[in-house]
């Protein structure tokens, strides 16, 4: 059974799959208007996501984002895994969570920035 999504989720990856249909490279538009046509809605959108945070965040070939993360708190425990990146995308995830944003968050470094200045400007 699949979990519904949460409204900040969905509207993350409508962004990601926005942002790869529109502002993309030719080659990487076509790609997702491929993917759209032929697969569910939710896997294309994840992969959007996937992309998204991989340009933005610019891991090693090896390393994970923030979408990729199962189990925050068990990674966590684990400890720094050091060059595998898991532990520092972990941490990233967190800090992206507490502040109200979603797990699939285009681009997460510069969401996080304007979460963390709003909250302290006044009304």
């Amino acid at each position: 059974m699949m979990k519904k999504l949460s409204q900040v989720d969905r509207e993350a990856l409508e962004r990601a799959v926005e942002m790869k249909r529109t502002k993309a490279s030719l080659a990487e538009r076509k790609q997702i208007a491929h993917m759209l046509a032929e697969q569910p809605w939710l896997e294309v959108a994840k992969f959007a996501a996937y992309c998204c945070q991989c340009d933005s965040i610019r891991p090693k070939l090896w390393q994970p984002v923030p979408c990729w993360i199962d189990d925050v708190e068990a990674t966590l425990a684990a400890g720094d895994d050091k060059i595998y990146g898991y532990f520092r995308a972990t941490k990233l995830l967190k800090r992206m969570l507490a502040a109200g944003l979603s797990r699939y968050e285009p681009n997460p470094l510069a969401a996080l920035e304007t979460a963390e200045v709003l909250p302290s400007l006044p009304p």
